[in-house]
C-alpha cells in the first residue's frame, strides 16, 4: 500500500533525524571533555609557570635582603601565599583531571604530577620555615658569593631536592600533556564534523531515494487522475480511469469512475429532461398552433355564418315584403289572386320562423334544456317517424322507400322526449332532401342488444373524406354543400347532436353509404336511441 510507503519514508527521516541528533549530542559532549582536558592541561601548565616565576621572584627578593639587610615580611608573605594559592589550584585541576582521564598514560602522568606537586607544597612548606628562621635570626650584610651560596642552599637544594629541576620537569611534562589534550580535542572535533557530515549525506541521499520512489510511484497515477479532471472539465463525461496499482490510487479511481458515471448519468437526465421539455413545448406550440388556427377558423365560419343568417334572414323577408308591395299595387285584384298572395306571404313567413327557432335552439343548446321524458314505445313513435318524413319528402317532391319492421323491433320501448326526437329527425330528413340529388330516400329500423338505431340513407352528393370530422362543428358546412346550395347556416347537426346526447343517444354519419342493392354513394345518418332496460340513472 503507498499509505505504508510514506510511513516507512517518514519513520525513516524520524530515525535519521535521531541519528543526527544523537550524534551531535555525543560529538558536543566528546568536544566538551577534550575542550575541558585541555583548559585544565593549559591551567595546570599556567600554574607551574606561575609557581616558578613567584619562587624565582622570591629567591630575588631574598638575595636583595641579604646583601641589604632590608628584610620587608609582607613581601615575603605575599610571594609565599601565592606560591602555596598556585600549588592549590594545580591539586585541585589534577583531581579535575583525574576525573576525566580515560587512558592509563593520562592516569601515569597525573600521578607523577601528584606526586611532584606533594614534593613542591613540601618543599614550599620547608622554604617557608627556612625563611622564618633565617628573618629571626639577624646578622650583618653578606658578600656576593655568600648571598648566592645561601639562595642555592635554601631554593634549589632544599633538604636535597633541587626545586627548579623538579618545576622544570613538571612545566615539561604539563607542557607535553597541554598539546596531547589540544590534539586529541582538534581529533575529537575533527571526528565529530566528519560523521555529522556523513550523517547529512546520508540523510541526504536517502530522502532523495525516498522521494525518487515515491514520486515514481505517484507520477502515473497523478497524470491519469489530471488528464481524467482535464477530460471531465470539457465535457468528455466517458472517460473513466483504471483501477490499478496501489490501493489507495485504486480507490481514487473507483470515486472518480463513480463521479464520472453520476455525472454522465445527471448530464443524460438533464438532456432527457430538456428534450422532455422541448417536446411539451413543441406540443404546446402545436396545440397553440392548433387553436390559434381553430379561433381563425371559427372566426371566419362565425363570418360566413353572420353572412348566411343574414341572407337566410333577409331572403323570407324580401319575399314577404314583395308579396305584400305586388298585392297592394294597382288595381285591385280578385279574392284568389289576394289568397295566393297571404298563401305565399305564410309560406316565407314560416321559413322565416323555422330559421329563427333553429337559432334560438342553438343559442339554448349551450344551456341545459329543458326535456320531458317518457316511455314510448316503439311501435307508437315509428308510425310518427314515417309520417314526418313522409311529409317532408312530398313536400319537396322527394322519393321515399321505408323498409318495413319486424314485430320484435316494435315491442321495444324507449324513453325519450318525443318532440325533441322529431326536431333530430326532421334536421336529418331535411339535409337528406336538400344534398339528396332528388334521388329516393331510404329509412329503416335496426335493433341491437343494447339499442335502436334509425338509418336515414340517401344518395347525394356524400360528404368529403376531410370534411367528416368537422360536420358536428357549429356553422361548418363541407365545400361540396356549400357549392351545391348556397344558403344554409352550417347548425344542423350541431343541434341535431345536441338533441340526441340530451337524451342519452347519438349520431353517426357514414358516407359514402352502404345501400342494400349494393352501389357506393350519398350518406348514412345513423340516429341511436338507448332502449329502456339500458337507459342512464340520472335521467333529468
Amino acid at each position: 500500500m503507498f499509505r505504508n510507503k510514506l510511513y516507512l519514508a517518514f519513520a525513516l527521516l524520524v530515525v535519521l533525524t535521531l541519528i543526527q541528533a544523537a550524534t551531535a549530542v555525543w560529538a558536543n559532549q566528546v568536544a566538551a571533555h577534550h575542550v575541558e582536558r585541555s583548559r585544565i592541561a593549559n591551567q595546570m601548565l599556567a600554574g607551574f609557570i606561575s609557581l616558578g616565576a613567584d619562587k624565582q621572584r622570591l629567591k630575588v627578593w631574598l638575595a636583595q635582603a641579604l646583601l641589604t639587610n632590608d628584610d620587608a615580611p609582607g613581601v615575603r608573605e605575599r610571594y609565599l601565599q601565592k606560591m602555596q594559592s598556585h600549588l592549590l589550584t594545580i591539586n585541585q585541576l589534577l583531581q579535575q583531571d583525574q576525573q576525566l582521564a580515560q587512558t592509563p598514560d593520562d592516569f601515569s602522568a597525573i600521578t607523577t604530577q601528584l606526586k611532584t606537586v606533594s614534593i613542591l607544597e613540601t618543599n614550599v612548606a620547608v622554604l617557608e620555615r627556612g625563611l622564618a628562621r633565617k628573618a629571626s635570626a639577624p646578622s650583618a650584610p653578606l658578600n656576593a658569593a655568600d648571598t648566592w651560596t645561601l639562595l642555592i642552599e635554601i631554593f634549589d637544594n632544599l633538604e636535597g631536592l633541587d626545586l627548579k629541576t623538579l618545576i622544570a620537569q613538571a612545566i615539561d611534562l604539563q607542557q607535553q600533556r597541554s598539546a596531547a589534550a589540544e590534539a586529541q580535542t582538534a581529533a575529537a572535533l575533527t571526528q565529530a564534523r566528519l560523521l555529522l557530515f556523513s550523517t547529512c549525506g546520508f540523510a541526504v541521499v536517502l530522502a532523495l531515494l525516498m522521494a525518487v520512489v515515491l514520486a515514481r510511484a505517484m507520477y502515473r497515477p497523478m497524470q491519469q487522475l489530471l488528464a481524467g479532471t482535464s477530460a471531465l472539465a470539457q465535457g468528455v463525461l466517458s472517460t473513466r480511469l483504471p483501477e490499478q496499482g496501489q490501493q489507495e490510487f485504486v480507490v481514487l479511481a473507483r470515486s472518480f469512475n463513480q463521479l464520472a458515471v453520476s455525472l454522465d448519468r445527471a448530464r443524460a437526465q438533464e438532456e432527457a429532461h430538456t428534450r422532455q421539455i422541448e417536446k411539451v413545448v413543441a406540443e404546446r406550440t402545436a396545440q397553440l398552433q392548433d387553436a390559434v388556427s381553430k379561433l381563425q377558423q371559427a372566426e371566419r365560419m362565425q363570418q360566413r355564418f353572420l353572412g348566411d343568417v343574414s341572407h337566410e334572414l333577409r331572403t323570407p323577408a324580401t319575399t314577404i315584403r314583395g308579396e305584400a308591395e305586388v298585392a297592394l299595387r294597382g288595381a285591385d285584384k280578385s279574392a284568389v289572386e289576394y289568397k295566393e298572395s297571404l298563401l305565399r306571404i305564410v309560406e316565407s313567413s314560416q321559413l322565416l320562423s323555422s330559421r329563427i327557432d333553429d337559432l334560438l335552439l342553438l343559442v339554448r343548446s349551450d344551456h341545459p334544456l329543458q326535456l320531458r321524458f317518457r316511455d314510448v314505445a316503439v311501435a307508437e313513435v315509428w308510425p310518427l317517424w314515417c309520417e314526418q318524413a313522409q311529409r317532408q319528402c312530398a313536400a319537396a317532391q322527394q322519393a321515399l322507400v321505408i323498409a318495413p319492421v319486424t314485430a320484435t323491433i316494435l315491442q321495444q320501448h324507449l324513453f325519450i322526449d318525443l318532440d325533441k326526437t322529431m326536431q333530430a329527425l326532421q334536421i336529418v330528413l331535411d339535409n337528406a332532401i336538400r344534398y339528396g340529388l332528388q334521388r329516393p330516400l331510404h329509412v329503416d329500423l335496426q335493433l341491437t342488444h343494447e339499442q335502436l338505431l334509425l338509418n336515414i340513407t340517401d344518395q347525394g352528393i356524400g360528404i368529403p373524406p376531410a370534411a367528416q370530422n368537422q360536420l358536428f362543428q357549429r356553422y361548418f358546412r363541407a365545400e361540396n354543400a356549400r357549392n351545391l346550395r348556397p344558403d344554409g347556416l352550417g347548425i344542423g347537426l350541431a343541434l341535431c347532436r345536441t338533441l340526441m346526447q340530451a337524451q342519452h343517444g347519438a349520431v353517426q354519419i357514414q358516407s359514402p353509404a352502404q345501400l342494400q342493392q349494393g352501389s357506393n354513394a350519398g350518406t348514412a345518418v345513423i340516429l341511436s336511441f338507448p332502449l329502456v332496460g339500458e337507459e342512464p340513472e340520472d335521467l333529468t
